[in-house]
Formats: structure tokens, C-alpha cells, sequence
């Protein structure tokens, strides 16, 4: 291959944004805002609009010319006014009453507006299957402890499905976020917001302007409609999509560290192939590369949120231009990343793999220093003071790592504590609430 292909949709597939996005799909989007304009302008009494002309243009939506398309690009230097032209020479008749009344941010922002609301549903839907998996895990492994870690190092007990609640509740704050995602719908609002071609258009009837945007936006099934713009919706808007994405983004990243983490601990490890190479040096290697591989996509999207802050901030008064270049990157690779990285991750999940026997073993390793908290309370209760329990669990715990629990009996208070008060070593009896918060969110 002697030119640049992209990584996106190759290597790292999105089957179905990809189809959204695609060149195809964004012209016949645009062709239908065409058709749709026409009709509903000749309902609300554009006499001069035909059937004739319209069937027209329904006739020949998805008859698109790339070769004339660029001719007129480079000719004219502008996206729009190329796409007019290409449409009308395959429509005589409906060629005359295309984009009466509308600018180019009709079709752009429009068309953008449709094809971010189907794909956030697509986002919307694929969350939920990793929602269900969350909740799965949560309940399957409810109830077998492992190490909690602070500062990497080990804690307290927890168990592994109350790990995974803790990852779900972070799922669960972007799933609200999705479900109450406001995505308006631009409408016609002419060349500066004010709507006064529009209103030139139906002499002066406000009635119908307003019937315009509202029958369009019904069209299109989005529930409101942006009342005050300028030549373009506000980039707050996208400001606010590209938040929402690099948010879900986030939590993505952070449950793909933490299994990163575990990985090199020897307690999870990825799906692993039968002729799977881990290192072309080290034949032993099983990295855990899909987690490095989606918290480096994840990197890529959330990093784009301050590309689109400063997009928004940089639309001088009623719009510039300098938004139109960047919007063509952000948005699709965005999104097709996005798809990618959720289906990569319900993969991922759905084939981890849990080392019980190792966690296990660390568990009962640890247990020593687990019931360090225990002794000290009961010890108190016996009348024992709590600073010189502490002080001789400390000198014994920090003074080698190949401690057993005789370490502990060896020391005749220790002993007297635990013998007296009959301490558990089981890890069930120190993972707290763990099992009961597992189940908080199925």
C-alpha cells in the first residue's frame, strides 16, 4: 500500500458508526433534509414547490456521483454548494427548490445532529450489554475474597464481585449521563439565527416558521429543538458530546488499569490463544495487551474533549470557519473508537480469566496481618492497652516477609488475645459488608 490507510475502522474495528458515518450515509442524509424541507414547505402553502419536483429528488437521493461531487468542490470551494449542484443535474425540476431558505449549517449541523443521536443509542445499547456482564460478575464472584490494595500494596480483604461493583458503580454514572443526554435539533434558522429569510419566505407568518422546525425535528424524532443559534448551533453542544464520550472513556481507562494491575500481580490474565506470541524475546510472556491496547484508545478520545473546548471557544460572534476541519476528525473517529473500545471491553470481561488457586494463597498469606485490627479491638476489651498491642504487632509484621500465625502466638500477649477471644482465621469472617455490597446494583 503506497498511501496513509487509518487505524480506525482497519485495525481497530466499528462495524456499525463506521456504516453511520460513512460517506454514503451522511449524502442521502442530506438529500433527505432536502426532500423534507421541500415537503413540509409545501404543506405549510409554497405553492410553487411540485410534486413533480419532489418525487424528483426522491427519485435520485442515492444516486451519488463522487467525481461530480469533487468537480464542484473544486470549482466552487464549498462542501454545500458542490453537493446543490451535483443533486440538481440529476433533478432538473427539483434542482430549482433545493435549500429554499436554508445555508449550509442546515445541512451540516442537521445532518450532524441525526448521526450523533443514532450513535449515541448505539453507545447507549452496548453499555448496557457490559452493564449486565458488570452485574454478572458481581453476583458470580460475590463471595470469594481477595487483596484490597492502598498505594499498590495490600489491605484489607475485599471479595472479587464487590471489585467489580465498585467498577459498575462508575459504569452506572455514565449510564445516567446517557439516559438524560439532551441532543436538540437544529432546525432552519438562516444565515444569523434570526429566522428572517424564513419569515421573508412565508410573509411574515411566525406561525409557520415555527411549524417548520417543529414538524422537521418530529421528523427526525428528537424531542426539542435549539430556539436562539447563530449561523451554527452552539459548540457548547459538542462540547458537551465529547465530554459524555471522554467520561465513559475515563471509566473504560481506569477498570482497564486496574486489571493491568492485577495482571502483574499474577491474580487475572487475559484470553490467551493457542498460538498467541507474548514477546518475540521471551516465549514465556502473556501480556495483557487488549487492556493496554483500549486504555491507549481511550487516552486517544478523552484528549480530544480539549480539542472541541477549543473549537467552541474560538467561534468568533454568529460563527467562523475553523470549526468545520476539526469537527470532520473529531466526531467520527470519536465515535468509531468508542464502539471499538466498548466491544473490545465486553470481550475482554466476557473471557477473563481469575487465578483463584494464586488468590487463594494470597489471601491466606495475608491473613496474618488481616486480623492485626481484630486483635488490637479485643485486646482492648480485655483491658490490654491499644498502643502497646499496635506497637507489638508492628515490630513482629514489618520484621520479615515469611511470617506464619505462629509468629503471632509466639508472643505471649498476642497469644493470650487470640486464644481468649477465639480470632478467626477465616477470610470470610474479614471482607465486611463485601457480599452484601456486591449485589447493590443487580
Amino acid at each position: 500500500m503506497d498511501e496513509f490507510l487509518s487505524v480506525i475502522n482497519t485495525r481497530y474495528k466499528a462495524p456499525i458508526l463506521s456504516k453511520l458515518w460513512s460517506p454514503n450515509y451522511r449524502i442521502q442524509t442530506m438529500r433527505q433534509l432536502w426532500i423534507d424541507l421541500a415537503l413540509i414547505q409545501q404543506q405549510l402553502g409554497i405553492d410553487y414547490i411540485s410534486d413533480e419536483a419532489i418525487q424528483e429528488l426522491i427519485n435520485n437521493r442515492n444516486n451519488i456521483d463522487y467525481d461530480r461531487i469533487q468537480h464542484f468542490e473544486s470549482k466552487y470551494k464549498h462542501d454545500i454548494v458542490a453537493h446543490i449542484h451535483t443533486y440538481s443535474e440529476l433533478c432538473p425540476t427539483g434542482g430549482k427548490i433545493i435549500h429554499l431558505g436554508a445555508t449550509s449549517n442546515f445541512i451540516n449541523d442537521n445532518v450532524d445532529s441525526i448521526i450523533i443521536k443514532q450513535s449515541f443509542q448505539i453507545i447507549f445499547n452496548k453499555l448496557q450489554d457490559i452493564i449486565n456482564l458488570f452485574q454478572k460478575y458481581s453476583h458470580d464472584y460475590s463471595s470469594i475474597p481477595t487483596i484490597a490494595y492502598t498505594h499498590l500494596q495490600p489491605a484489607q480483604l475485599i471479595t472479587i464481585g464487590r471489585r467489580f461493583s465498585m467498577w459498575l458503580h462508575d459504569i452506572l454514572m455514565d449510564y445516567d449521563t446517557l439516559s438524560t443526554l439532551n441532543i436538540p435539533f437544529r432546525g432552519i434558522k438562516g444565515t444569523v439565527g434570526t429566522e428572517d429569510t424564513l419569515l421573508k419566505l412565508f410573509n411574515n407568518n411566525s406561525n409557520k416558521c415555527d411549524q417548520l422546525n417543529l414538524q422537521l425535528a418530529e421528523k427526525y424524532n428528537f424531542n426539542s429543538t435549539i430556539s436562539v443559534c447563530g449561523q451554527t448551533y452552539s459548540r457548547k453542544h459538542d462540547v458537551k458530546f465529547l465530554n459524555t464520550l471522554s467520561s465513559l472513556c475515563q471509566t473504560i481507562y481506569k477498570i482497564m488499569n486496574d486489571l493491568r494491575l492485577l495482571s502483574g500481580k499474577g491474580e487475572v490474565y487475559e484470553f490467551f490463544d493457542k498460538h498467541q506470541v507474548g514477546s518475540s524475546a521471551m516465549p514465556y510472556k502473556k501480556n495483557p495487551i487488549t487492556c493496554e491496547k483500549i486504555c491507549s484508545l481511550c487516552r486517544y478520545v478523552i484528549n480530544q474533549e480539549q480539542n472541541i473546548v477549543q473549537t467552541y471557544i474560538n467561534q468568533w460572534l454568529e460563527r467562523s470557519l475553523d470549526d468545520s476541519a476539526i469537527k470532520r476528525i473529531i466526531f467520527p473517529e470519536s465515535f468509531l473508537l468508542v464502539e471499538n473500545i466498548l466491544d473490545e471491553t465486553l470481550n475482554l470481561i466476557n473471557n477473563l480469566n481469575f487465578n483463584t488457586d494464586f488468590i487463594n494463597k494470597q489471601v491466606h498469606d495475608h491473613m496474618i496481618n488481616v486480623i492485626s485490627e481484630q486483635i488490637i479491638l479485643k485486646g482492648v476489651e480485655m483491658g490490654f492497652s491499644r498502643q502497646e498491642i499496635h506497637e507489638q504487632l508492628r515490630s513482629i509484621l514489618t520484621s520479615s516477609y515469611q511470617l506464619s500465625f505462629d509468629s503471632l502466638l509466639a508472643d505471649p500477649l498476642l497469644k493470650t488475645i487470640i486464644d481468649n477471644n477465639h480470632i478467626s482465621f477465616n477470610p470470610l469472617d474479614y471482607i465486611g459488608r463485601s457480599i452484601q455490597q456486591s449485589f447493590i446494583f443487580i
